[in-house]
């Protein structure tokens, strides 16, 4: 019978390479993932999540977060500064409608305010810019750190300084458009869009009518967070991601932040529900609901990483030096059982010897 040279699975690792040593015994894990496979696979997802620091991770990319979101408010005001200006008609329109709704110097207020900001759009947009580039690289470089930690590997290895930032900056730009999109689709899914279309269809009144929009809204945001989710859990990571583990993470994001927005009001509720939050509410509500994405992000991230289509693709660990311990008791056992024989032998000898020697005689 021929030998097999499949691999027996007994002595595979993670990565399917078989060992030389066999596993006595099978850990908890393994157990549990015999059984039931998505059980095992996100006690995989904590474990990864845990010993790359996650928490830690989410924590810094949510300060870098706070800090980009002031630069990239500087340029969208700068933006909405230059479209005012090209369009007057739309300008005057805007002021009159703030007059009516204002009365008293608050309106005059607000219009100066404005006029001002238009006025000062180049500097707006020059300040912002730059301050953008720093603030915005430094979150991108944080949020590429986390991804790529979750793989398990060094975020600091591969690629020059300036390769880096130039896919800082890129991840930076698709970003922003990605978020804008997907803010843009969200609005038009949970507006009053998809009841419009149901009552001009004749279908705003039977029964169940609302859950159908809802269910319509919920989707809609799934496909919006999507595409987020796409580039971040893909793109991120400065390693290659399998096309298939990438697109059930970012599924599986997408599903998490369209309930998180679903429960959006109860997050920021319990955040400003206190003296500290009534004072610093929108400050804390910001980063309690920035947290919780990171933090959701860094998990997504784990749980692709440890599927077994990437836990196959990554590089296997190099096994750690032998280190043979001699032992006394064993070491004087041989030693004595070297000289019993070296004893014998000599004596042995010396027969041979003696016999030789009277055969020599006669």
């Amino acid at each position: 019978m021929a030998t097999s040279t499949s691999p027996r699975k007994a002595y595979t690792d993670q990565q399917g390479i078989e060992r030389a040593t066999k596993q006595q015994q099978e850990s908890t894990l393994d157990k549990i993932e015999d059984k039931a496979p998505a059980v095992g696979h996100v006690m995989r997802m904590q474990e990864r999540f845990a010993e790359q620091g996650g928490n830690q991770f989410a924590a810094g990319i949510t300060y870098f977060s706070v800090l980009a979101i002031f630069p990239l408010s500087m340029l969208l005001f700068a933006g909405l500064g230059f479209f005012l200006n090209a369009r007057p008609e739309l300008m005057f329109e805007i002021q009159e409608q703030i007059t009516a709704n204002l009365e008293g110097d608050l309106g005059d207020m607000v219009n100066g305010v404005i006029e001002s900001a238009i006025d000062q759009r180049g500097a707006v947009a020059g300040v912002g810019l730059l301050t953008t580039l720093w603030s915005g690289l430094n979150w991108m470089n944080h949020l590429r750190a986390g991804v790529t930690t979750m793989w398990g590997l060094d975020a600091n290895e591969g690629g020059n300084f300036v390769m880096k930032k130039l896919r800082d900056l890129l991840g930076l730009i698709g970003l922003l458009v990605l978020l804008i999109l997907a803010f843009g689709v969200t609005a038009i899914g949970v507006s009053g869009w998809t009841s419009q279309v149901m009552e001009y269809l004749g279908l705003g009144n039977f029964p169940g009518a609302r859950g159908v929009v809802w269910l319509v809204g919920f989707l809609v945001s799934v496909l919006a967070s999507f595409l987020v989710m796409v580039w971040i859990v893909m793109y991120m990571p400065r390693t290659k991601v399998p096309v298939k583990s990438g697109l059930k993470g970012a599924l599986l994001g997408a599903i998490i932040f369209a309930l998180i927005q679903q429960f959006a009001g109860l997050i920021i509720g319990s955040a400003t529900g206190n003296p500290a939050g009534a004072i610093f509410g929108p400050i804390i509500s910001l980063m309690v609901v920035l947290y919780l994405v990171w933090r959701v992000v860094l998990y997504v991230s784990a749980w692709t990483a440890t599927t077994e289509e990437s836990l196959k693709m990554q590089p296997a660990d190099v096994p750690p030096p032998a280190v043979i311990n001699v032992r006394a008791g064993a070491a004087t056992s041989n030693a004595n059982t070297a000289g019993k024989t070296l004893g014998v032998g000599a004596a042995l000898g010396a027969v041979g010897a003696g016999i030789a020697s009277l055969i020599t005689r006669n």
